[in-house]
C-alpha cells in the first residue's frame, strides 16, 4: 500500500536549491527596492539642492579673513574647481551635478593654495559633508606605507560610520590603495603598533586616546575637520577633547569646521581656536528651518493615559513609514520602546549604554527598513541621515545642561526628516507647563516676526492623520 507521500496527487518535497528560491526572490526584490530608493534619493537630492540654492544662497554671509581673496567665491560647476579626474568622476557618480549653495562658497576656499581655514554653516542636507570630504581627498596622496594626512572628528560613532560609508568611501572609489581607518569604540590598534591609514574618521575620545598613545602620527596631517562643529567646540559639548586634538595638529594644517547650527558665542570661540578662518554663516536664524517640515505640538495632559498612551495610539491607529522618537534619558528610551513593543509595534532602541555592536546592528536594521521606528536619545539628533524618515516625534522637549531650551538640538532633531525634498512632519508632545514654555521659546527663537512655526494639533490620533504629511 502506497504511503501518502508516494501517491501521484502529492509532489515530493523540492530539492534544497528550489526550496531556497522564494527566499532568494525576496532578497532580489529587496535589493531592487533599495536600488530604486537610492536612485530616487539621488534625483530628489538634485532638486532639493537646487531649491535650497535659490532660497538660501543669498542668505549665506561670507566673512573673509582678509580683503584680497574675493575671487575665491562662486564656483558654479565642479569643473571650475580643477579637481583631479578621479575625484570629479566619483562626484558625478554619486549624483552631484552642480555645487550646492554652501559648496559654491566653501569649495574654492577649501581647495585654495595656500590652504585656507574655514568655519562653514548651512542647512541640514545641504552638502556640507561632501564639501569637507572633497577637501580631505583632494589633499591626500596615496603613498606606501600610508601616512596619515586627513583627520575628521565627529560627535557620535553613528555619524563617523555614516561619513565613512556614505561620503568618503564612494568619493574615494577611484583612489586605488587609499586606506581609511575608523576610530570609534571597538576599533583598536595592537600594542606596539601604529596607525596605518591615509584618512582617520572618529569620535573625540578615541582620537584623543590614540594621539596620547602616539598611535597617530599627527605631524603628517594636512587637513583637520570638525563635523557638527558647534557641538564639538561648545562649552557643554566636546570642547576639551577638541582643543586637545587641535593642539596636536601641525602649525600649517588646514582646519575645516562645519555644522548646521552655529550660535554666536560658539563662532567667537571657534574663531579664536582656528587661525584666520574664513566664515560662511547663515544670516537669519529663520532660514535654518526647512520649510518642507510640518511642525506640530500636542498637549497630552488631558489624554487618558498621558503622552505614553497617546504615542502608542498614534502608532496603532496610523500607517506610518519610518520614524524617529527622541527622548531625554535612557530610562525614557527604554520605557517608550517597551510600551510600543507591548502594543505590538516593531521598533528598536538606541542610546549610549548599548554595546558598540548593538548600536551598529540597530542602525543597520533601521537603515535597511527591518525596523520602522527608532527610539533614541540625542545621540542621533545630529547629522545621521536615513532617507525615508517621514516623521520625527519629540517625546521629550530638547533641554541643555542647565535645563533651558536647546534651540540647536531641536533643529537637528527635526532635520532627521524632510531629507532631500521629501515631505516630513515633526510632532512635539507636551504634558506639563514647562514643555509648553520650551516650545514657545523655540518658536520665538527661530520665527523672529511672530509667525507661527509650530502649530497646535488636537490630541486625537485619528484626527492627526488629516493634518500630518507622512
Amino acid at each position: 500500500m502506497a504511503t501518502k507521500e508516494e501517491t501521484p496527487e502529492t509532489k515530493p518535497p523540492p530539492p534544497a536549491e528550489e526550496a531556497k528560491a522564494p527566499e532568494e526572490d525576496k532578497a532580489v526584490e529587496a535589493k531592487k527596492k533599495r536600488e530604486e530608493s537610492e536612485e530616487l534619493t539621488k534625483r530628489l537630492q538634485k532638486l532639493a539642492l537646487e531649491r535650497q540654492k535659490q532660497s538660501t544662497g543669498e542668505r549665506l554671509k561670507v566673512i573673509q579673513s582678509d580683503d584680497h581673496q574675493s575671487h575665491l567665491s562662486g564656483a558654479k560647476t565642479f569643473q571650475e574647481l580643477n579637481l583631479p579626474k578621479h575625484l570629479l568622476d566619483a562626484i558625478f557618480a554619486m549624483g552631484f551635478d552642480r555645487p550646492s549653495a554652501i559648496q559654491e562658497e566653501a569649495l574654492p576656499r577649501i581647495l585654495a593654495d595656500p590652504p585656507r581655514n574655514l568655519i562653514g554653516q548651512a542647512q541640514s542636507g545641504s552638502g556640507k559633508t561632501a564639501a569637507f570630504t572633497v577637501g580631505m581627498l583632494y589633499r591626500t596622496v596615496v603613498d606606501e606605507p600610508p601616512t596619515t594626512q586627513a583627520l575628521c572628528v565627529t560627535p557620535s560613532r553613528e555619524l563617523a560610520i555614516q561619513i565613512f560609508e556614505k561620503a568618503v568611501r564612494p568619493m574615494a572609489a577611484n583612489m586605488v590603495g587609499l586606506k581609511i581607518q575608523l576610530a570609534i569604540k571597538g576599533t583598536d590598534i595592537e600594542k606596539g603598533q601604529k596607525l596605518v591609514a591615509h584618512i582617520v574618521i572618529g569620535t573625540p575620545g578615541k582620537i584623543v586616546a590614540w594621539l596620547k598613545n602616539k598611535k597617530i602620527n599627527a605631524k603628517t596631517i594636512k587637513v583637520f575637520v570638525l563635523d557638527e562643529a558647534d557641538n564639538m567646540v561648545a562649552e557643554g559639548g566636546h570642547r576639551a577633547n577638541s582643543l586637545l586634538i587641535k593642539k596636536h595638529m601641525p602649525k600649517y594644517c588646514q582646519s575645516l569646521l562645519f555644522s548646521a547650527t552655529f550660535p554666536k558665542d560658539v563662532v567667537q570661540f571657534a574663531d579664536k581656536m582656528i587661525y584666520k578662518a574664513d566664515k560662511i554663516l547663515i544670516e537669519s536664524e529663520e532660514s535654518l528651518v526647512l520649510d518642507i517640515i510640518k511642525q506640530l505640538w500636542i498637549d497630552t495632559r488631558n489624554y487618558d493615559g498621558g503622552k505614553i498612551e497617546f504615542l502608542a495610539d498614534i502608532y496603532s491607529l496610523l500607517t506610518i513609514g519610518q520614524s524617529i522618537i527622541f527622548v531625554a534619558t535612557v530610562d525614557n528610551a527604554n520605557k517608550v520602546h517597551r510600551s510600543l513593543e507591548e502594543n505590538g509595534y516593531t521598533c528598536s532602541v538606541l542610546h549610549g549604554r548599548l554595546l558598540p555592536e548593538e548600536r551598529d546592528s540597530t542602525m543597520d536594521d533601521f537603515r535597511m527598513g527591518k525596523s520602522n521606528v527608532l527610539v533614541t536619545t540625542n545621540v542621533l539628533a545630529r547629522g545621521v541621515d536615513v532617507d525615508n524618515v517621514c516623521l520625527v516625534i519629540n517625546y521629550d522637549p530638547p533641554l541643555d545642561r542647565d535645563n533651558n531650551p536647546d534651540f540647536e538640538t531641536y533643529l537637528h532633531r527635526i532635520g532627521r526628516t524632510g531629507r532631500f525634498g521629501r515631505k516630513g512632519t515633526a510632532i512635539s508632545l507636551v504634558d506639563d507647563a514647562k514643555s509648553v514654555d520650551v516650545l514657545a521659546a523655540i518658536e520665538s527663537h527661530f520665527s523672529k516676526e511672530g509667525k507661527e512655526m509650530i502649530a497646535q494639533a488636537e490630541a486625537d490620533p485619528e484626527a492627526l492623520a488629516d493634518v500630518i504629511e507622512i
